[in-house]
């Protein structure tokens, strides 16, 4: 009950002026919460096509997060980005911060589940201005035999004097893993953003990108770095499937674990 009412209270912050992190092409997994650990994160992902409103867009982020309870995983996030076109600049244009309430214990229920909330300051101004953002919602997990599945269900809501959208807009995550072998694991992952509740457009105009992913975590230990902590990474090549998306991006995923 107690882990519920957190994750209630953490929507109620939708109230104050927020913006989401764009480098968001990675999973939120209801199991990751690290207690007793420090953890360095960094996302990125880059765009491949060669029209005019995706060419050279890239975001990336830098992230610091440990468990705070054995339930509650937090991180600060700050964000870069590049906007599509020739000679734009890399920004810094967010902090965030990103929570991970643990609702299920895994495997007590069919399902585990958790409630993830972020929120964030838009960095930018003039012409380069954002909207603030906060995202919520269910991290829905499940083993099946030697795969693990992932599925995140989430709510953005845009705040501020630069808002482009009005009202919640619905966006969708999904990884299967399929657990091999702890150094390199195959998997397959999906991401999509059907637009705002209510003035969803036909299909063709949504976002929504898929591919493969090589996903994989190796001790510190085995790489000489110290007797505790890991490294785990991720390298994926997402394909375009809409007219709205782009024809491909590259995405990336570098963690550090350290216990303290």
């Amino acid at each position: 009950m107690i882990r519920l009412i957190v994750g209630l209270a953490a929507v109620l912050a939708l109230l104050v002026p927020l913006r989401e992190a764009r480098a968001d092409y990675h999973i939120f997994s209801p199991y990751e919460i690290d207690l007793g650990e420090l953890e360095i994160e960094h996302n990125g992902d880059s765009v491949f096509d060669h029209r005019a409103d995706q060419i050279g867009a890239t975001s990336y982020t830098l992230e610091l997060g440990t468990g705070l309870t054995p339930w509650w995983h937090s991180e600060i996030e700050f964000g870069w980005d590049r906007n599509p076109g020739y000679d734009q600049p890399t920004l810094l244009t967010q902090v965030v911060t990103e929570n991970m309430f643990q609702l299920t214990e895994p495997g007590e229920d069919f399902f585990d589940t958790g409630f993830y909330f972020e929120y964030g300051q838009s960095l930018t101004r003039g012409a380069n201005a954002m909207s603030n953002e906060a995202t919520f919602g269910p991290a829905i997990g499940k083993d099946i035999g030697r795969t693990t599945n992932i599925v995140d269900l989430f709510l953005t809501r845009q705040f501020g004097p630069d808002q482009t959208t009005r009202g919640l807009d619905f966006n969708y995550e999904w990884q299967t893993k399929w657990n091999l072998w702890a150094p390199l694991s195959p998997a397959i992952e999906a991401y999509g953003d059907m637009g705002v509740l209510g003035h969803i457009p036909r299909f063709e105009q949504q976002q929504l990108l898929a591919g493969p992913v090589a996903i994989g975590l190796l001790r510190l230990s085995q790489l000489g770095l110290g007797r505790a902590g890991s490294v785990e990474y991720e390298l994926g090549w997402l394909f375009g499937t809409t007219n709205a998306t782009a024809h491909g991006t590259l995405r990336w995923r570098l963690e550090v674990e350290v216990p303290f």
